[in-house]
């Protein structure tokens, strides 16, 4: 099989420290351009990367080498740029969340299947092994009792589009869409329902700074959800279930060079400590992206998993309490 053309939709600090290196190391995919509204940002990369570059969008998608294009923008932008690449006849790998609502989420995977398209969210932490070794727990423990879930971190010293309301700012969006994205998928095929869902706006910001949320599946399993920014640095997930359990640091966000470790507790609470595979996550995402590319039931299978998770944060959201 041929190798993917792919594009690359805006040039932040995202795109050029995680996504284009990746990108240059993954053999099954060769990067045909970049596309920014910054001509400088644009003609480094290009002449970094050895690609196109264009400040017109319209001429990147009408490019016939570009097979796919890859949305790194802004989340409150997610949804016209990726319609744009759709309806262009381009297949789209967008970064987390797709929109900020399962009616914009719904359009897009509708205009993706009419045009016959791959699209995909970009949850890069599903594909690393370390999500693996979660799922293998999950699967072969028994009843699980509960799942705790927590992602958050202290204020960024350039926030960006992150403290802009209009461009899909607030750590709901950019931050709580990763361990609702963790449980949804750990505990795929099961009903769920919003026990209680609490997001916060303090300081006077023009954003919600943090949340948390309690949801129930219809199996038994309750997920406890916190999530935040200017806060102290989080990132895990642990499990209980009836044979013991289960803990792993570093689960959403990780450097390419991380060792993972599994906390594993017995029945009689003996623990044990595991080690696991050193990978970066990024390319193990753009690998299971390229096999999608080829199969039409993980593409139907991305589509619905698109519309899991939008429809989750859209109950947490529009049954959660404001609190200042």
């Amino acid at each position: 099989m041929k190798p993917l053309g792919i594009a690359i939709w805006g040039l932040g600090r995202h795109a050029l420290n995680r996504i284009l290196p990746s990108i240059s190391r993954v053999h099954e995919i060769s990067l045909i351009g970049v596309c920014s509204r910054s001509e400088k940002n644009v003609k480094e990369a290009a002449k970094k990367w050895n690609c196109y570059f264009w400040t017109d969008p319209t001429e990147m998608l009408d490019c016939v080498d570009v097979d796919v294009v890859y949305i790194s923008t802004p989340i409150g932008v997610h949804f016209e740029l990726t319609a744009c690449a759709l309806i262009a006849g381009k297949h789209v790998w967008c970064e987390k969340p797709l929109t900020c609502s399962l009616e914009d989420s719904k359009k897009l995977v509708s205009i993706a299947k009419k045009n016959n398209k791959m699209l995909v969210e970009n949850f890069m932490y599903l594909y690393h092994p370390q999500f693996d070794r979660v799922l293998n727990y999950i699967n072969n423990n028994g009843k699980i009792y509960s799942v705790i879930c927590r992602f958050g971190m202290p204020l960024l010293e350039e926030p960006g589009f992150r403290n802009n309301k209009n461009l899909g700012g607030g750590a709901f969006w950019d931050i709580a869409s990763y361990p609702v994205s963790a449980v949804v998928k750990l505990f795929a095929n099961q009903n769920v329902k919003i026990l209680f869902s609490e997001i916060f706006r303090r300081d006077n910001s023009s954003v919600d700074n943090a949340g948390r949320a309690i949801l129930r599946f219809s199996k038994g399993p309750t997920a406890y959800l916190e999530w935040g920014v200017g806060i102290g640095y989080k990132n895990e997930i642990d499990i209980w279930s009836e044979k013991g359990s289960f803990f792993t640091d570093k689960i959403f966000s990780k450097p390419s060079n991380f060792q993972t470790k599994y906390q594993i507790r017995d029945l009689k609470g003996n623990e044990n400590i595991e080690t696991g595979a050193i990978s970066e996550q990024f390319e193990d995402m753009l690998h299971f992206f390229y096999d999608v590319y080829y199969s039409s039931d993980l593409i139907k299978k991305e589509y619905q998993s698109i519309l899991d998770r939008a429809r989750i944060m859209d109950q947490i959201i529009n049954d959660r309490k404001l609190s200042d």
